[in-house]
């Protein structure tokens, strides 16, 4: 297909296609290219394993589901349980000062890793396959553990934001909604983060502009991934964190995630953070533990 021939596609027309948005996404050179940095990127998770903190040596429970896993963490044998979710290149155990930060309120934890992340085997991920490993994982805790979902608050970082505020959608009887430097929307995405070879896809700015000026292809790249669009079908009592120097999800991007759930009605916070980056750092955690007070008092 030429580029030319592009813009005369009616959007709606193409999406009923035999395919769906994977076929249409085949136009769009820069879908291929994050396609393959995802993909990459789950491999990169399975070298960045670190070893269990004093905290949480013997305490954690890894549970084994068809493709993918979990670790199972619950001292205190609490009913309220945090459902973690987390990044592109990460795997759970990249967060444990998160998880400590949660068992110190008390609070169990249930942090999900997807197929083809840490420890699991090899596998090809999608947004789709995602979204099916987080229902599982979701399905695990709250029929197999019998946790109750108005004892739950999902918390999402990065990629896992996105699929957080897709799974909140789902399940407007959870308690809350935690979204750390979530991913918005795909053209909210740095543009550092989008052209760099070694921490981000790599894609040419040539590409990039292409995307940016042919509406068709950013609004088919926007499809995937969009908080933005779930945060306006949940209910849940939403909070949201960002770091204003994050190269990768944009503060302009959270912004706009803001505004929409600020209009939902299902805003009750958020913060900004002049450092920190793209990472869940110590600040994060402390705020996060002030919000799971104000979430449980």
């Amino acid at each position: 297909m030429k580029i030319a021939e592009i813009n005369n596609i009616n959007p709606q027309t193409r999406i009923s296609h035999k395919g769906g948005l994977a076929y249409l996404n085949n136009i769009n050179p820069m879908a291929r290219y994050l396609d393959t940095y995802f993909n990459k990127a789950a491999k990169v998770s399975t070298n960045r394993i670190e070893p269990l903190s004093s905290k949480l040596t013997g305490n954690v429970n890894v549970i084994r589901m068809k493709n993918i896993s979990a670790w199972d963490i619950n001292p205190s044998d609490s009913k309220e349980y945090i459902f973690f979710l987390h990044g592109i290149s990460q795997n759970v155990s990249n967060n444990q000062h998160l998880y400590e930060a949660a068992i110190n309120k008390n609070k169990g934890v249930f942090a999900v890793e997807y197929r083809g992340y840490g420890i699991n085997n090899e596998a090809k991920i999608s947004e789709d396959k995602l979204k099916q490993d987080v229902k599982l994982a979701y399905k695990y805790l709250t029929e197999n553990k019998g946790i109750k979902p108005e004892n739950i608050t999902i918390i999402g970082h990065s990629m896992g934001g996105a699929l957080a505020a897709d799974l909140a959608s789902k399940h407007n009887d959870v308690k809350s909604l935690i979204l750390i430097a979530p991913l918005c929307k795909m053209s909210y995405l740095g543009k550092k983060f989008i052209q760099s070879k070694t921490l981000g896809p790599g894609v040419p700015p040539k590409i990039q502009n292409l995307t940016d000026k042919i509406k068709l292809l950013k609004t088919l790249l926007d499809f995937r991934f969009n908080s933005i669009n779930k945060i306006k079908k949940t209910q849940v009592p939403t909070y949201i964190l960002q770091s204003k120097n994050d190269t990768v999800t944009t503060f302009s991007g959270t912004k706009h995630l803001i505004e929409t759930a600020k209009r939902s009605g299902i805003l009750q916070g958020f913060m900004y953070f002049q450092s920190g980056g793209h990472k869940v750092d110590s600040k994060k955690v402390e705020a996060i533990s002030d919000i799971l007070d104000k979430i449980y008092s």
